[in-house]
């Protein structure tokens, strides 16, 4: 879970609500088009939009061993995998199994990292994705690409996520001397 709110840099509402039917492991793909709100129902995503991320082999690669190891679990219970199953569930407190994941399930779990290794882990799943904007920025992805790879509708929000310096490569004023030389 935390590796695909990680590579995708997505809104951990979208990752919650990621079934099977959104990943296409032949092609590498992986559609983001809903959320679950925070009583665990389905509603479509911020600004109602649909994204078809290519993903790193590597999530793909997870997804595939989790998606597995998950079937396993389920037959467990007596419940089959199907392709409108939940990629990520858990078993709650009251003997539940197989629940959509309540609103703050990844933000516990970072904090109990995060207070073992305070070195280790962002704040919250939501600065996974400034981690990931100022990181893209810093090896010279453009804030466009970044604002893209995020779904912002604004590249001024975007900017906010970007926790790292403005680099001019070139002067305004040493243009003009060199246009006024030639």
């Amino acid at each position: 879970m935390f590796c695909a709110t990680f590579f995708l840099s997505d809104r951990k509402s979208e990752s919650y609500a990621l079934q099977w039917r959104h990943i296409d492991f032949s092609n590498g793909e992986i559609l983001i088009e809903q959320a679950l709100d925070r009583f665990g129902n389905v509603k479509s995503t911020k600004g109602n939009k649909k994204t078809l991320f290519k993903a790193p082999a590597e999530l793909m690669e997870l997804l595939a061993n989790w998606k597995t190891k998950q079937r396993e679990e389920l037959k467990l219970f007596g419940l089959r995998q199907s392709q409108k199953q939940f990629v990520f569930t858990y078993n709650d407190r009251s003997n539940n199994i197989n629940v959509p994941l309540h609103t703050d399930y990844l933000n516990h779990r970072m904090n109990s990292v995060r207070r073992r290794h305070p070195e280790l882990a962002p704040a919250s799943p939501h600065k996974l994705r400034h981690t990931g904007a100022t990181l893209a920025k810093q090896a010279g992805i453009s804030l466009e690409t970044i604002s893209e790879a995020l779904t912002h509708s604004d590249k001024e929000i975007t900017k906010t996520y970007v926790n790292t310096k403005d680099t001019v490569n070139q002067t305004v004023g040493d243009i003009a001397f060199r246009s006024l030389k030639n």
